[in-house]
């Protein structure tokens, strides 16, 4: 009768990664192509997602009236101008999600705000006017566009831009000086999981970007290969128990 072998340490480790192996691959791959997220642009099907439902149509995130009959929506995946019961789909913002829309006096084409940039149309072009996060996009009193954008990071300080004609852009003083006006910081906290984000993705060492990239790239296929190379340890050490055991058998 076989004795059953004890659970030693290095026999609990194996079962567990060998478990474990397929589940950190996912997690060590997934990990690297978020990170690649500022400069891949690869698409795939919704009908992938496992916990999201497929909508009829995409949630509206922003929405604009730019004159009687023109409307404009944008969502996470682009801009489509509405006129005349036709909808235009606006190519130049293909996959890329729109935060906001606002409408200069006089121009048919609004001012568009994607995540990391605002934008307007020049000369039949779209062309990027300010860069950076984009906190706001709004219409004053006055009838200006005010945009706050700029930097990368969570905690970047956005600059208040207005503009008459979507091409000067000038910075508002009414904004900056109210600003000024606020009680100065003693202290300020942030969410343990931002903390933690930077920490796993790099950004809390090398800073945002490249860095942030060869960070995440680096580790996750060092999680692929450890989780490959365990489990062909596995396999080479059952192969080696089977032939034991046909060894055995064939002496008895």
């Amino acid at each position: 009768m076989a004795t059953k072998k004890p659970w030693t340490a290095r026999r609990i480790h194996l079962w567990v990664a060998t478990i474990l192996a397929v589940p950190m691959i996912l997690m060590a791959v997934s990990g690297v192509l978020i990170a690649m997220r500022s400069v891949s642009d690869v698409k795939v099907p919704m009908r992938w997602l496992g916990s999201e439902a497929v909508p009829d149509r995409l949630p509206i995130s922003a929405y604009l009236e730019s004159a009687p009959g023109v409307t404009w929506i944008g969502n996470a995946q682009g801009l489509t101008r509405l006129a005349e019961g036709k909808s235009e789909v606006i190519s130049h913002f293909s996959g890329q999600e729109i935060v906001g829309l606002a409408a200069l006096p006089g121009s048919p084409q609004p001012i568009v705000a994607t995540r990391m940039a605002v934008w307007a149309e020049q000369e039949g072009r779209w062309q990027p006017v300010q860069r950076g996060r984009v906190r706001q996009l709004t219409t004053l009193s006055d009838g200006r566009v005010l945009a706050i954008a700029g930097g990368r990071g969570e905690m970047a300080a956005g600059r208040p831009m207005a503009t008459r004609d979507g091409l000067k852009w000038e910075g508002y003083g009414p904004a900056m000086r109210a600003n000024k006006q606020m009680p100065i910081l003693e202290n300020p906290s942030v969410a343990l999981h931002q903390w933690m984000r930077e920490l796993h993705s790099g950004a809390y060492f090398f800073g945002k970007g490249p860095g942030e990239i060869a960070w995440s790239n680096v580790f996750g296929w060092v999680l692929v290969l450890l989780a490959l190379t365990g489990l062909w340890m596995w396999l080479k050490t059952e192969q080696r128990k089977a032939r034991e055991r046909g060894q055995q058998k064939g002496a008895a």
